[in-house]
């Protein structure tokens, strides 16, 4: 018999790295909603504007909280989104509204003083 115990530890880091990875490809914005729409099979999207960029966000009727929530938000609104990117879609693993909401100024650099 071989003696698995390094190739177990070996696994067991694999399987650490990999998840660290994980969280590190999930895509979290903070921003305004911009448009609220819905999919054929009843999900929820929402496309949130940050910075003139916009991120699109699928909300599973699966997830009930996430899902009443999204039902509920007006354009307009500041929300916190994470997700994780799957094959077209970015689907919705977190979501929460800001109270105090997100400034619409912002900050530059001034390179010529």
């Amino acid at each position: 018999m071989i003696d698995r115990t390094l190739i177990d530890k070996l696994t067991e880091m694999a399987n650490k790295e990999k998840k660290i990875k994980e969280f590190k490809k999930r895509l979290r914005v903070k921003g305004k909603v911009a448009a609220k729409g819905t999919t054929k099979k009843g999900n929820i999207t929402l496309t949130i504007e940050k910075n003139d960029e916009r991120y699109k966000f699928t909300i599973l009727k699966s997830h009930k909280e996430r899902y009443d929530l999204a039902e509920k938000l007006q354009e307009g609104r500041s929300v916190s989104a994470e997700g994780i990117p799957k094959f077209r879609v970015v689907i919705c693993t977190r979501l929460k509204l800001l109270e105090k909401g997100i400034g619409s100024g912002r900050q530059e650099k001034l390179e010529v003083y």
